[in-house]
Order: C-alpha cells, then sequence, then structure tokens
C-alpha cells in the first residue's frame, strides 16, 4: 500500500489544486465557507497544524467542534484530512462523504475521498474517484500523485488468496457434574436415579475440523467451517457425548460497515444414540466508530430439535445480540453484548417455550507475542411459559471461562489452553438448580 502523504506533499497538493479548474478556492467561495470570524481562525489554525504535521493535534482541535460545524464541506474536508494523516481511514471516509455531498465540484475534498477508501481498502470505490480527477486534467504534480494510486490499485491482485486451515484439539480435565444434575437425592418425596445425579468425572475430548476463507475482493468473501469432535467420560458415560457442527457464512466490508449472512447448524449424540440437532440462519450487521469502537447487532434463528423420544423439547429458537467491542491494542479487545430471544415450542402443551434475555462481557488480551488471556462473564435468565411439576420455572444461569493461550509451543501452530469453566444455574423448580466445574488442559495444533 502507498504511503500516506506527508505534510509537504499536502501543502505542495493543495497548492496544485487551486491552479486547477475546480479549484480549492472556488469551492470555498461557492460553500461560504467562513460562516464568522471564529470559523475562519479555526480553519486557519487547522491548516497550519496540518501544514506542520501536527495531524493528531490538528484532528483533535476539529473533533472538539463537531457537533456544531460538521455539514460544513470545508470543515468536514479540514476533519477528515486530519483523521486520515493520524491514522483514523473509517472517519476520514465518512467526514469527506460530507463534504463531497455537500460541495460536489470541490476537487480537494474528492481527491482526500479517494486516498481515504484506498486506505480503508475499499479500492472498487477509491479507482473511479482517482480517474475522474485523472479527467479532469489536474497539474502535472498532481496527475503523477493520482497515477500512482492508480498504479497501486491495478498491480493488486484481484481478490487475497483463499486459505485452508485445517486443526485438530485434545482436551483433557475434570468435569465436577458431567451430566449437568441436582445433587439433591430426592425431588417432591422421590428417590432419583443414578443418571439423574451430580456426578463427576474425568474426560478426554478429541475434535478436528477445518476454517476455510474464501475472499473474492478486498471487501467480500465466503467462509466455510466444519467440526467433529467427541467427549469420553469414564465415570459418567451415559453422557458421553459427540458433537458435529458447521457455517457456511458471506462476510462483507464497505468502509466502516461490515457485515455476515450465514447458514448453521449441528447435530449431537449422547451415549452413542442421536439426541439433539439445530439448523438455522445467522446475520449480523456492524460498524466501525472510530479506530478502536465497533457496535454490532446479530440475529440467528433455527429449528433445535431431539430425538423422538424427547420431542416435547423441540423448539423454534430466535436469539438476538447487542453489542459493543473496544480494541484496546492491536490484538486485544474488550466486548459487552446484550441478549435476548425466544424458545418457541413446537408441540401444544409443551412447557418449554421461554423468553430469555441477559447479558455477557469478555476480553481477549494479549500478555506478549504468543500468550493471550482471554475471559468471559455472562448472565441468562430464562423464563418458562408452562408449569413444570405444577409450579411456574424460572432459570438464572451464570456463566464464567478463564482461560490462557500459549501460542506456537515448540512448533509452529501449536497452542496450549489450560481452561478453568464454572456454570451455575439457579431454578424455582430445584430439580433444574445444579452447578459446574470445569478444568482442563487444550492441545490444538493448527499446522501452517
Amino acid at each position: 500500500m502507498m504511503a500516506a502523504a506527508t505534510p509537504l506533499c499536502r501543502v505542495i497538493l493543495i497548492l496544485a489544486l487551486m491552479m486547477a479548474p475546480l479549484s480549492l478556492i472556488h469551492a470555498q467561495q461557492t460553500m461560504r465557507l467562513a460562516d464568522s470570524g471564529d470559523a475562519r481562525d479555526l480553519y486557519q489554525q487547522a491548516e497550519s497544524l496540518l501544514a506542520s504535521g501536527h495531524t493528531r493535534n490538528a484532528y483533535e482541535l476539529l473533533r472538539a467542534y463537531e457537533s456544531g460545524l460538521s455539514g460544513n464541506p470545508y470543515f468536514d474536508y479540514l476533519l477528515g484530512v486530519a483523521a486520515l494523516d493520524s491514522g483514523r481511514s473509517a472517519e476520514a471516509v465518512l467526514s469527506l462523504r460530507r463534504a463531497v455531498s455537500g460541495a460536489p465540484d470541490f476537487s480537494g475534498a474528492r481527491m482526500e475521498l479517494a486516498r481515504a477508501l484506498y486506505d480503508a481498502g475499499d479500492y472498487s470505490e477509491a479507482r473511479p474517484l482517482f480517474a475522474t480527477l485523472l479527467g479532469e486534467s489536474p497539474p502535472p504534480a498532481v496527475r503523477e500523485v493520482i497515477d500512482g494510486y492508480i498504479n497501486a490499485i491495478d498491480s493488486r491482485p484481484k481478490s487475497p488468496p483463499s486459505h485452508f486451515s485445517p486443526y485438530g484439539e485434545l482436551f483433557s480435565g475434570h468435569d465436577s457434574n458431567a451430566n449437568g444434575s441436582t445433587e439433591d437425592q430426592t425431588f417432591l418425596g422421590f428417590t432419583l436415579s443414578p443418571e439423574n445425579l451430580k456426578t463427576d468425572s474425568i474426560f478426554v475430548e478429541a475434535a478436528a475440523g477445518f476454517d476455510w476463507n474464501l475472499p473474492r475482493s478486498t471487501n467480500f468473501g465466503w467462509f466455510i467451517g466444519a467440526r467433529a469432535g467427541f467427549r469420553d467420560n469414564p465415570d459418567a458415560a451415559f453422557v458421553d457425548s459427540g458433537v458435529f457442527s458447521g457455517l457456511v457464512s458471506m462476510n462483507w466490508r464497505s468502509g466502516a460497515v461490515f457485515g455476515r449472512a450465514g447458514i448453521t447448524g449441528y447435530g449431537a449424540t449422547r451415549d452413542g444414540a442421536s439426541n439433539e440437532a439445530y439448523g438455522g440462519v445467522d446475520f449480523m450487521l456492524g460498524r466501525s466508530l472510530g479506530d478502536h469502537w465497533d457496535i454490532s447487532v446479530a440475529i440467528r434463528s433455527g429449528e433445535l430439535s431431539y430425538d423422538e423420544s424427547i420431542e416435547v423439547l423441540d423448539v423454534n429458537r430466535t436469539m438476538v445480540t447487542l453489542g459493543t467491542s473496544y480494541r484496546f491494542a492491536s490484538r486485544g479487545r474488550f466486548s459487552i453484548e446484550a441478549i435476548g430471544g425466544n424458545d418457541d415450542e413446537q408441540q401444544n402443551g409443551s412447557p418449554y417455550g421461554n423468553s430469555k434475555e441477559g447479558g455477557r462481557v469478555g476480553v481477549i488480551a494479549p500478555l506478549n507475542e504468543t500468550a493471550y488471556l482471554i475471559a468471559s462473564f455472562g448472565r441468562l435468565t430464562s423464563d418458562y411459559d408452562g408449569l413444570f411439576f405444577g409450579a411456574t420455572r424460572e432459570d438464572r444461569q451464570i456463566t464464567s471461562l478463564l482461560q490462557f493461550e500459549f501460542r506456537d509451543v515448540w512448533t509452529n501452530g501449536l497452542t496450549l489452553a489450560p481452561r478453568l469453566r464454572y456454570i451455575e444455574n439457579e431454578s424455582d423448580v430445584e430439580l433444574y438448580t445444579y452447578n459446574r466445574t470445569e478444568v482442563g488442559l487444550m492441545i490444538r495444533w493448527a499446522p501452517r
């Protein structure tokens, strides 16, 4: 990618545009930019900071006036230039779009918008803008800059290469409640069977899968992923389980907006027999707010069905997640999500329909170049529609996770990940009250 223009190059570029047929001076006159003496002073101070290379100071100065002056094309132009030259290409695109929308003949704003789009990786929109400017007979210095960008775009591969990443996992440890059951010996005067009582066990889980990224352009691509795994519980063999899951999605980005749409599903066995299956659709739409913040909304909807003997559990599930995340380092992220949804029972009279609400916070923090801390905490309340043993039921579940990842241990692609997970489920119906602690070590190999 071409390096951003230096402050000196910017001064030359602005002077050259002032000599062009659609000049910067003409644009300023037609837009009546200096609405007041204070605004003129602000613009002159920002221009001075930009010309002297103090782009971050210029950005902070202009940002303080954005709520009052946003919509003024020259203000938006200066803010966009300051954002672009201080490494905020997504914000630059937004500001410069406003400038161009308010003053279509403003050559300088169109040039900077093209540069911002280029820096944001939106080459399909940047190139036509550069080509249009080139057709307006710019001065030689400006033509040389534009030619450089066009040549850089044309010399790029039409789409990034696809990447297929197989992996294998081995996870072993101890589960204090492998079957997720109550520790009470009786319920409503009845003695519970051993399979319905809290049972601890060591476990060994083996899995294999792949992630396959298939980009079709710099802003659009497909993702295919699949995973198959089996978990053995020697002291609770009646809950030995196998799971196969898959996802096919298309992912896209346009400027600060990004999204995903896909089909996802899984099938599971328990004690060697088919137990449950899910199939549904998955949508997500998000927007970057500057260089650090993202907001997104995701919707997942599908059918969850169980073995014929327990098909009373079958529901149509819809979950909605509204989240925001903060990138505090190149590989670090903090996120917070609000969760809501419904399980609509498929059988008339089934008590398993419910409404859900809750939230989750999580963090991925780099400890060094190859070590990470991963932690999350969530709470989900499920309010059931029907009666259970003559009583209303509401479950309140807390989940927490603490995991360390040590990547490229001994050899490239080998990860060691000690993990601690805790689940506590409180319910108005004591039969569904339990807690569960899982501690183990995962070994993951993803050859590169």
